[in-house]
């Protein structure tokens, strides 16, 4: 059976903020400790349900049944039976609001994604390693940008 844990922090109702029907968060990635280590480092986000699994099908199952309340989904690049390309892309067809981020340990060329980004199917593209920091502050950064599509008149 897939892996898929789960964390909940309570959302702020302050204005501006993520209720937490509106806050799900995905982390797909096949190793299982990366995963975990990427959850535990935003479970300091206040606002979301972070979600995390090994399979990239088990992933996009739970967000087809739930994805009026993802905002991002976090996916590495190279998966099994599905990459992460190919995820993002469903994904962005199922919702075009949630924002995506591709992550990957691999060197990605300058320009090999680009027709993706232009396209809006990939919002950022994240290199490993990256500190807790700085995972923080970019899955900061997507929720931010999330928020200012939603409200947009």
């Amino acid at each position: 059976m897939p892996l898929i844990k789960f964390y909940m922090r309570v959302a702020s109702l302050e204005s501006g903020q993520i209720s937490p029907n509106e806050g799900m968060v995905g982390i797909v990635d096949d190793d299982s400790d990366i995963s975990m280590i990427f959850a535990d480092a935003l479970r300091e986000i206040d606002g979301i349900s972070v979600f995390t699994f090994n399979d990239s099908l088990e992933a996009l199952k739970h967000f087809t049944n739930n994805k009026e309340e993802y905002i991002l989904v976090i996916c590495d690049l190279m998966m099994p039976r599905l990459d992460g390309l190919d995820l993002v892309k469903k994904i962005k067809i199922l919702r075009p609001k949630t924002r995506t981020m591709i992550i990957s340990g691999y060197e990605i060329e300058p320009g090999e994604l680009q027709i993706d980004i232009n396209k809006g199917i990939i919002d950022k593209i994240i290199q490993k390693p990256i500190s807790m920091n700085g995972l923080r502050r970019e899955v900061k950064n997507q929720i931010d940008d999330y928020l200012l599509t939603i409200n947009k008149k």
